[in-house]
């Protein structure tokens, strides 16, 4: 449709809802002769009266009540494709924002690279954080995509699918510790031995699934509370020699070994991450889907 079309509808419904040329030329910021000149050209162009015209009042036509529904609608339509078109400029530009939780970091990078090969153009801004504080962020609408440890409660604000179920099958331990040349672990070789676990109030699921296999197979390691930070600060600590650090095998595929670190299997393997992809009920934004299809693809089990 030509612009003088929408401008003549928008004129029309203007007149029509103020029923005085006068108040809707001011509401339109144009002057009164003009606008019902753009009223008769209207009227010409359809071949209907659409006013009554009094010196004292202006009233809608039979034509024009129904023609004012059609044009609303009309002008509704213009407005929602001008905002659509906003959204896609603004999501086009702007970065996908993905968290990622303890654990995970091999999973998602492994994504990301599958998507960017896929999606070359698109602005990708992972973030390590807690699950926890993925879970709030996905609730504001400040994450896109969350890979979080299961389990995700609010199923009516929070949209999740099991992602996969990754075995905790090796342990970093410092390169001069008596554990480095052992061709394995076994969880009993960690009685007595500094071992982190995660603290509790920042990751109650993983702190206590690492208590209970300990607990389970009667192993007592010394427990070494730490914060829910990224396998390389982990390794950082265990380098430094303040404890032994659990691994699982997407750890151990982002090639994390580094100088005074040695990475061991762990027998028995009985412990497992469970992580689960979540995002936002209600976002229909392609790139949060996108992720979502590619992360199921590239990690899922």
């Amino acid at each position: 449709m030509p612009k003088a079309d929408v401008r003549h509808l928008r004129y029309f419904v203007a007149v029509a809802e103020e029923c005085h040329f006068g108040r809707a030329a001011a509401r339109l910021h144009v002057t009164t002769p003009p606008l019902s000149q753009r009223i008769r050209e209207l009227e010409e162009e359809l071949g209907v009266r659409l006013f009554d015209r009094t010196s004292r009042k202006v009233t809608l036509t039979a034509a024009g009540e129904r023609l004012l529904v059609e044009a609303r609608d009309v002008l509704r339509a213009m407005d929602r494709f001008d905002e659509v078109g906003a959204e896609l400029a603004t999501a086009s530009t702007a970065p996908l924002r993905v968290g990622y939780c303890h654990g995970s970091e091999g999973g998602v990078m492994r994504s990301i690279r599958a998507l960017l090969v896929e999606q070359p153009d698109l602005l990708v801004r992972p973030d390590g954080l807690t699950s926890l504080t993925i879970l709030d962020q996905l609730r504001a609408g400040t994450l896109a995509v969350g890979i979080v440890r299961a389990p995700v409660g609010e199923p009516e604000r929070i949209a999740s699918v099991p992602l996969a179920r990754v075995p905790v099958d090796h342990v970093a331990v410092p390169a001069t510790h008596r554990l480095a040349g052992a061709p394995f672990v076994d969880v009993h070789d960690l009685d007595g031995e500094p071992v982190f676990v995660v603290d509790r109030s920042d990751a109650p699921t993983a702190h206590d699934e690492i208590e209970t296999y300990c607990t389970s197979l009667g192993a007592r390691p010394v427990w070494v509370n730490h914060a829910a930070v990224q396998v390389e600060r982990v390794l950082d600590m265990v380098a430094m020699g303040a404890g032994i650090g659990w691994l699982n095998s997407w750890q151990v595929d982002r090639d994390a070994i580094r100088s005074g670190v040695a990475v061991k299997p762990l027998r028995p393997v009985a412990l497992y991450d469970e992580f689960r992809v979540a995002w936002r009920v209600g976002d229909t934004a392609t790139g949060t889907s996108t992720f979502v299809r590619v992360v199921v693809e590239t990690c899922g089990s």
